[in-house]
């Protein structure tokens, strides 16, 4: 069975599993500091969501054909630049409305379990931008840090710290 990236071609044995068959790609992908940007397996794309146990455990030539095309990460990286900057202004904003909703006496320790999911993503686009650019984006040198704070203050359902470590240490770190 032939399996394809970008213009890379190579052979697998038909009785690999698709998982395997995926994650060769990737790792060839990556090795050349590239990202896997579209799967087509079968001739018809497939998206992550298809992407799941029984599917992966199938034999990878009973789909057909696979080909990938990847992506510069760098390239990816700088693209995400714009979408990233709203994510962290998006995430300023929620941070805002949640600081203001514990001073009014409200429950607010769902949103900011979901926030701190959001945020975790964030900072992971912090870093890959650090390690692309070298250097990290624009007032978040120490985000981390003070995320790390506020949520061990959540552990010890300390309100008061919680919100001075939204006030000022992380909403001043989020961008405007």
């Amino acid at each position: 069975m032939l399996v394809q990236l970008d213009e890379e071609t190579w052979e697998v044995n038909d009785t690999v599993c698709l998982e395997e068959v995926l994650a060769s790609l990737s790792d060839r992908a990556q090795a050349q500091g590239r990202l896997v940007t579209q799967l087509l397996v079968g001739n018809r794309p497939m998206t992550a969501r298809e992407l799941v146990p029984p599917t992966l455990a199938k034999v990878a030539s009973t789909f057909g054909s696979i080909a990938a095309t990847s992506e510069q990460i760098e390239s990816i990286v700088q693209h995400s630049d714009e979408t990233g900057k709203k994510f962290g202004k998006q995430l300023r904003v929620e941070a805002q409305q949640m600081l203001a909703d514990f001073r009014q006496g409200r429950d607010v320790m769902g949103k900011l379990d979901q926030w701190f999911g959001k945020i975790a993503d964030y900072l992971e686009w912090v870093q890959i931008q650090q390690a692309v650019n070298g250097s990290y984006p624009k007032d978040t040198l120490g985000l981390s840090h003070w995320v790390n704070e506020l949520m061990n203050a959540r552990k010890s359902l300390d309100k008061v710290r919680m919100v001075d470590m939204l006030e000022y240490e992380v909403i001043p770190r989020l961008p405007e």
